[in-house]
C-alpha cells in the first residue's frame, strides 16, 4: 500500500507524539508499505492525519476526498476532556466553523484506546471510530544495573522518575505535594526530566520544591532529554511517576514498562486497566498519589517482576504484533 502521513510541525510533536509517529512509519515500511510524510495531496491507498487544530489539514483533506483517497484522523488526545476544556474559548468557535466539518467526513477516526474511542463518540456520533494502541518506540530492554552505573545512581538510593513535559496537565505539582506529605524510607531522589513547556507552571513547581525542601527527597531538575539518552533513565529508575490529569495513551508509560520499571499513573490514562495488577494506579489527587507512593514502598518490585513487566509490554505492544492490525484497517477503507 501507498500511505501518506500528515503531522504537526516538529515543535508541536516533541517527545511522545514524534516517537509514536516515527515508530509507526518504520513498522509500516518494514511490512513493505510505502509511507510519505507531509506530501502534496495525490493518489494513495490511505492518508493518515496525526493530530488536530492544524490550519492546513482541512484543505488537504478536501483535496484527498476529491481524489477518492480514504482519510484516517488520529486526534492523539487533542479532544480528551482536559485538553478540550483547555482554552475552550478559542477552540469552541474554531471547532464549529472549521474543525468538525473536515474531521466528521473522515473515513475513520482512530483512537489509541477504547476509553478514548468511547469519549470520541461525543464528537463523532456518525463517523466510524476504531481503537488501536501505539507500539514500542525502540528495542530497549531492562538493564537496571548498567543504567544506574552509567547515571551514577547508588545501589541504596530509590529513584523516582518524572519524565515528561513540565505542563500543568502532567501533574508534577501533585507528585511534589504528595511526596512532601509522605514518609519516605531510606535514601530517595526525585529525578525530573522534561522541558519547561509552561514556564510559569514550572517556576511554581520549583518554588514549591525549594520552600518544602526539608520535607521532600532530593530533587534533581535535568531539563529536556529526548532520543536515545532518555532510555537509561527509564531503565535505571525504581518507579516512573506520571500523575497526569489526562492522557489518551501515555507513551512514556509504555516505554517505562518495556524497561521493566514500575509505573505510578492515574485513572485519567488508559493504563488503569492493563496495569491494575502490574503498577500503582491512583486518582489525580494529592492524597491518592501519596497512597500509591506508600503502596510502592511497601512492595518494591523484584528483578523478576521487572523482567515480567517488560515481557508483557513486548508481547502486547511490539509493532510486529500491531503493524498488521494497522495495515488491515487501512486496507478495509
Amino acid at each position: 500500500m501507498k500511505l501518506h502521513f500528515h503531522e504537526p510541525p516538529a515543535a508541536q510533536r516533541i517527545g511522545g507524539l514524534d516517537a509514536a509517529i516515527r515508530s509507526m512509519q518504520r513498522a509500516m515500511e518494514k511490512l513493505g508499505h510505502t509511507v510519505e510524510v507531509n506530501p502534496a495531496a495525490r493518489a494513495a491507498n490511505a492518508v493518515h492525519f496525526h493530530g488536530m487544530w492544524q490550519p492546513g489539514f482541512p484543505s488537504l483533506a478536501g483535496q484527498y476526498r476529491a481524489l477518492g483517497v480514504p482519510c484516517v484522523v488520529s486526534p492523539h488526545g487533542m479532544l480528551e476532556p482536559w485538553a478540550w476544556r483547555h482554552k475552550l474559548w478559542k477552540k469552541l468557535p474554531y471547532w464549529h466553523l472549521v474543525e468538525k466539518r473536515w474531521t466528521r467526513r473522515a473515513s475513520c477516526i482512530l483512537a489509541t484506546a477504547k476509553t478514548e474511542a468511547d469519549r470520541l463518540l461525543r464528537f463523532f456520533p456518525r463517523t466510524r471510530i476504531a481503537a488501536l494502541p501505539l507500539g514500542l518506540t525502540g528495542d530497549t530492554r531492562p538493564d537496571y544495573p548498567a543504567a544506574r552505573a552509567k547515571l551514577g545512581w547508588a545501589d541504596d538510593e530509590t529513584i523516582l522518575l518524572f519524565l515528561s513535559r513540565i505542563h500543568e496537565k502532567k501533574g508534577l505539582d501533585l507528585l511534589l505535594s504528595a511526596l512532601a506529605a509522605a514518609t519516605l524510607p531510606g535514601r530517595t531522589r526525585l529525578v525530573i526530566v522534561g522541558p519547561d513547556e509552561q514556564p510559569a507552571y514550572a517556576a511554581h513547581c520549583r518554588d514549591f520544591a525549594k520552600q518544602n525542601s526539608a520535607r521532600l527527597p532530593s530533587v534533581e531538575w535535568l531539563g529536556a532529554i529526548w532520543g536515545e539518552a532518555r532510555w537509561a533513565y527509564l531503565q535505571g529508575a525504581d518507579l516512573f511517576c506520571l500523575p497526569t490529569h489526562s492522557e489518551n495513551f501515555g507513551l512514556a508509560v509504555l516505554e517505562a514498562c518495556q524497561c521493566g520499571t514500575a509505573v505510578l499513573t492515574t485513572t485519567a490514562t488508559p493504563w488503569a486497566g492493563p496495569l491494575a495488577h502490574r503498577g500503582f494506579i491512583c486518582e489525580p489527587l494529592v492524597e491518592s498519589v501519596r497512597a500509591a507512593l506508600f503502596a510502592f514502598f511497601q512492595t518494591r518490585p523484584s528483578p523478576a517482576q521487572r523482567a515480567s513487566l517488560a515481557e508483557w509490554a513486548l508481547a502486547n505492544y511490539d509493532w510486529n504484533v500491531l503493524a498488521p492490525r494497522y495495515a488491515e484497517l487501512y486496507a478495509s477503507l
